[in-house]
């Protein structure tokens, strides 16, 4: 009996050692977050924004969330064609920026999850898709950057070009630089514009014309202008955020925002069977507040969809420019492999 008792006994501290044990490991386990709010986990992120521009934001989430990140920087027509390759096995969890007619292609393909955040309801509809397959960001017009100590030295007291068939003027032959628009969403939205004012017909004879004044088509958008900036040719043409960012580091840049510029609302979402779709979902929510919209404006230039993100400091209220306000972002996303189709066969 005695035997018995002793058993029994030293069951019992066991058992209440483990308890112990338990309770402290987790004790220990909140203490350090995975039962707190700060979820545990990885996303990954294909960035259309500049690289630095993307890690700012995701430093912040990281730090609120605990969620680390991955980040690929890739030029719009990248990602999409990307996206799509990866369909069958999804690598990405959300995609970050590009113009939303990208996201547009990428939903008619079945690439991305319909997710409708609550802090998406003061964003306007036309700057977010209805079913919740993208979120508008930010907005930024097409517009014509031109380094103006070159131009003094090249074209004296002359005047800007103020319109895109300015740009067509003999003179500007080797001086300008525009990006490719079968690869790059800030050419792309430039030609989708045009085609939507003049017609199809119209833009490509234009298109035409112009090529053999360009000095380069490199893939990304923003080449032109930091290239222009250096002194390699004159004139880029690129969207009027990133000319106000290289001008806002000291460089001699003046923007036109011309009629019939079109603009790119900046999407964001979610990859559809990504590796981290609640993550991805953490992180759409944080995008929608008004901290990363500041943190975005303040740093790219861009004006803000959300109501209660101020113009940046030295930026520029578009409403006070020419842009095509009529540009629809659903025609171009429609129109993208017709148009890329018949501009690749243009010299």
């Amino acid at each position: 009996m005695i035997e018995m008792a002793r058993k029994k006994s030293n069951s019992s501290v066991m058992i209440v050692s483990v308890i112990i044990v338990v309770l402290i490991a987790g004790f220990f386990t909140y203490k350090s977050g995975m039962f707190s709010d700060k979820a545990k986990g990885k996303i990954t992120v294909y960035s259309i924004f500049q690289e630095e521009e993307a890690r700012k934001i995701l430093d912040k989430f990281k730090a609120e969330t605990g969620i680390d990140y991955e980040v690929l920087r890739l030029p719009s027509g990248e990602a999409v064609t990307r996206v799509q390759n990866e369909m069958g096995k999804p690598q990405a969890d959300f995609l970050m920026g590009g113009p939303a007619d990208s996201h547009e292609v990428l939903k008619k393909a079945g690439a991305l999850e319909s997710y409708i955040s609550k802090n998406a309801s003061d964003i306007p509809d036309n700057m977010k898709d209805k079913e919740g397959f993208w979120t508008g960001f930010y907005l930024n017009p097409v517009a014509i950057g031109i380094n103006e100590q070159r131009w003094k030295e090249k074209y004296g007291s002359a005047p800007y070009p103020q319109t895109f068939k300015d740009l067509l003027d003999p003179k500007f032959k080797g001086e300008i630089g525009m990006s490719d628009p079968a690869t790059s969403g800030t050419a792309y939205t430039a030609v989708a514009s045009l085609a939507q004012v003049w017609g199809k017909d119209e833009m490509l004879k234009y298109v035409g014309q112009l090529l053999p004044s360009l000095k380069e088509r490199p893939k990304s958008g923003i080449e032109p202008i930091q290239k222009a900036a250096k002194g390699e040719y004159t004139i880029g043409v690129t969207f009027l955020g990133d000319q106000l960012k290289i001008k806002n580091q000291g460089n001699p840049i003046v923007s036109i925002v011309p009629e019939a510029a079109g603009y790119e609302v900046g999407g964001l979402a979610i990859v559809k069977g990504g590796p981290n779709t609640a993550n991805a979902k953490k992180l759409m929510d944080y995008m929608l507040t008004n901290e990363p919209g500041v943190l975005y404006s303040e740093s790219a230039m861009a004006v803000s969809v959300k109501p209660g993100v101020p113009v940046p400091k030295n930026g520029i209220d578009i409403k006070t420019t020419k842009y095509n306000q009529s540009y629809s972002l659903w025609k171009a996303a429609d129109q993208r492999k017709e148009l890329q189709d018949a501009l690749k066969n243009l010299k």
